[in-house]
């Protein structure tokens, strides 16, 4: 089967169409995908058709998959999570949640957050739930010399626990997971391992405070910083089409969901993160 990459969003994201995912890809496919992400940031594999084991055989051609348990899996497979439409606040007020509302990367109060996010688009609604991007290569890159070299040097505490009550709402979690993640210190500026160029490193209700920095003082850069990088020129709003397979690097971009679908839609995903490094 013929493939074919389409430019999705000028300065990130590209689509593939002609890959069947029933069958795992080949180490040839594989390292072709990963080289198409490590140069767009997000990667849509489009129009596919297939059950959780193939599903998680895609994701290994990315790297390891990781387990979450504190999130809804698909029975018999620990890392296939879901997100659904459907999803209630159970350990909480029991209301309806948008997982990922906020502008964020996956994961990054774990030591090694998560490299990649793999979403795979069950049932998807006609109107909204689309997924927005910001690429963080380019929004360190235009900003002032002067102020790169000073947010080079800085650290930045990330905790499970959201650390904004300003910002939406998320799953509330049980003390005793919580117990099993304490904070961790990444820097605001990291270098990708792949491609080594730098990127702005930012989960903006996953960050308690800057080192040396008052919580009131981080949280303004911090709200300054994703305002710079979420404006158009950085962004990517991909509308979802049902057998879309979107990949993409945490390591150098944010996302957030969008929960303005109608009510009584149904958005259905099956997820998958990968195993990261570091931040350095």
């Amino acid at each position: 089967m013929n493939r074919v990459y389409t430019d999705l969003g000028g300065h990130m994201a590209i689509a593939v169409d002609g890959v069947d995912l029933r069958e795992p890809p080949t180490p040839a496919l594989a390292a072709e995908l990963r080289r198409a992400l490590w140069d767009n940031i997000v990667l849509c594999i489009r129009g596919q058709s297939i059950d959780p084991a193939a599903f998680l055989a895609a994701g290994r051609a990315f790297g390891e998959p990781e387990i979450r348990p504190e999130i809804p899996h698909v029975p018999g497979f620990p890392a296939v999570t879901t997100l659904s439409s459907e999803d209630r606040d159970t350990k909480g007020d029991g209301k309806r949640l948008v997982a990922g509302a906020n502008w964020h990367s996956d994961d990054t109060f774990m030591p090694r957050p998560s490299a990649l996010t793999v979403l795979y688009g069950i049932v998807v609604p006609a109107v909204g739930g689309d997924t927005q991007y910001a690429n963080m290569y380019a929004a360190y890159e235009a900003l002032p010399a002067e102020q790169r070299r000073s947010l080079d040097t800085l650290q930045v505490v990330h905790t499970m626990k959201p650390a904004r009550a300003d910002l939406a709402r998320t799953r509330s979690i049980d003390p005793a997971i919580l117990a099993q993640r304490p904070p961790s210190t990444h820097p605001l500026v990291r270098t990708h391992p792949e491609t080594g160029r730098k990127a702005l490193y930012i989960s903006r209700n996953r960050m308690d405070h800057i080192v040396g920095m008052e919580r009131e003082a981080s949280h303004r850069l911090i709200d300054d910083l994703v305002d710079h990088a979420t404006q158009p020129q950085f962004t990517y709003r991909h509308k979802w089409t049902q057998g879309d397979l979107v990949v993409w690097d945490n390591r150098c971009s944010m996302h957030k969901a969008n929960g303005d679908y109608p009510e009584g839609a149904r958005r259905f995903m099956q997820r998958i993160v990968v195993a990261g490094e570091v931040p350095v």
